[in-house]
């Protein structure tokens, strides 16, 4: 039986040619996946079914939690995963920090009590230039202050004890703790990477782990994440080559962040890859709509919508002062909203899928997050393409690095 975290449906297909043929080629390379997650080849889904390291996250985060801040130090895939995670509970005591903008670090630094403050640091390789500046600077405040003891303020993630970022937390005889080796940044979410930030952030990983292991169980049984993918292939063909993902519910502002870095470089190789565009409503309906509706007939759309949010507000009118709004609830004015935007892209027969969920959870996000997985992974397979590497983005590293040796 399907899951019932979420429902999908599509609407405007008609550009979708040869889908049937393209439908055959998804389910073949759909059966080889599967039989790889089966096998235990694939270490970022099979990871969901862990058990026993939730035990150590746990005590990790105890320990982590008395402090008053928590400041996590990593970009890309070390922090998109557990910033969308981290979303699902409003609270003060955990901040993500990834710019290197000098003035972007000065003002988190400035208002934080720094011998109150845990520094967790996450970098796969231990070689991003980002997270290695980040930490430099946080120790060079910390001893300018003359701070004490702060190696115990400290926690780095990486995959090596012989990396640069774990040279720096041997120094100071700050803890080291594993970043799984075969698992990317990108896909580490449902590892420590994500799961330490959401229990600091007092979310269940056991629930998000079972959310990403029900959609994975409907794929091993079901032919529904094959179809969505030839779907998308099919409107790729006919130049679909853009992706607005469009969720109704502001919780999921990060989770578009994510899917854009997961979609953009796991498949964006050898001349193919639809560009993935961040878009949230009700906010994008003031600054993209337009283009949406009269632009470039190139983009599939995906909105996420609900009709059961965690608050409500009665709309009440001033005295005297009557408007459309007095008597109804802000959620059914959300919902007709989107449900304005969707009718009016349909009239333009533009490609429109919708995710509709009862509530946000733990649960449904990581069963959105497990969903957009397998739809890359797999789309990734069809395409003959790599979805674990970003040889480009080594590229550009590597040479950033050259010519700051070239200077120092």
């Amino acid at each position: 039986m399907p899951h019932t975290l979420f429902t999908q449906h599509f609407k405007n297909l008609s550009s979708a040619k040869n889908l049937k043929k393209i439908q055959q080629i998804c389910e073949k390379e759909s059966e080889a996946l599967r039989s790889e997650i089966k096998a235990s080849k694939l270490a970022a889904i099979d990871i969901v079914f862990a058990k026993d390291d939730l035990k150590i996250f746990e005590k990790l985060a105890k320990k982590i939690s008395i402090y008053k801040k928590i400041l996590v130090l990593g970009v890309g895939g070390s922090s998109l995963g557990g910033k969308t995670l981290t979303a699902l509970k409003f609270q003060n005591k955990l901040e993500f920090l990834e710019s290197i903008d000098p003035t972007t670090i000065e003002n988190c630094l400035s208002k934080l009590d720094l011998k109150n403050t845990f520094f967790l640091v996450i970098s796969k390789s231990g070689e991003t230039i980002e997270t290695i500046c980040q930490s430099l600077i946080v120790l060079d405040r910390l001893q300018k202050e003359k701070h004490k003891n702060f190696s115990k303020q400290f926690l780095f993630i990486t995959e090596s004890e012989t990396n640069s970022i774990a040279k720096i937390a041997k120094k100071i005889g700050a803890e080291i703790a594993n970043h799984p080796s075969k698992i990317g940044g990108r896909y580490s979410c449902f590892s420590i990477v994500g799961l330490l930030p959401a229990i600091l952030a007092g979310l269940d990983a056991k629930k998000i782990r079972n959310g990403a292991t029900k959609v994975l169980q409907d794929f091993l049984r079901e032919k529904n994440i094959s179809n969505y993918c030839a779907i998308q292939l099919a409107l790729y063909e006919q130049g679909f080559t853009n992706s607005v993902i469009m969720p109704y519910i502001d919780n999921l502002k990060n989770f578009t962040d994510w899917y854009r870095q997961l979609w953009a470089e796991s498949l964006g190789k050898n001349g193919f890859g639809s560009t993935p565009i961040n878009s949230m409503g009700t906010i994008d309906q003031h600054s993209q709509l337009q283009l949406y509706l009269e632009g470039t007939k190139d983009k599939f759309f995906t909105f996420i919508t609900t009709k059961n949010h965690q608050h409500n507000f009665n709309i009440k009118d001033l005295p005297s002062c009557k408007t459309f709004f007095g008597g109804k609830k802000l959620s059914k004015i959300v919902e007709i909203e989107q449900e304005t935007t969707i009718e009016v892209l349909n009239r333009k027969k533009l490609p429109i899928r919708i995710f509709e969920i009862e509530k946000l959870d733990e649960e449904v996000l990581g069963g959105l997050m497990m969903q957009m997985f397998l739809e890359t992974i797999l789309i990734a397979y069809v395409k003959k393409i790599n979805p674990f590497d970003q040889p480009a983005v080594e590229l550009r590293k590597d040479l950033a690095k050259k010519c700051l040796n070239k200077k120092s």
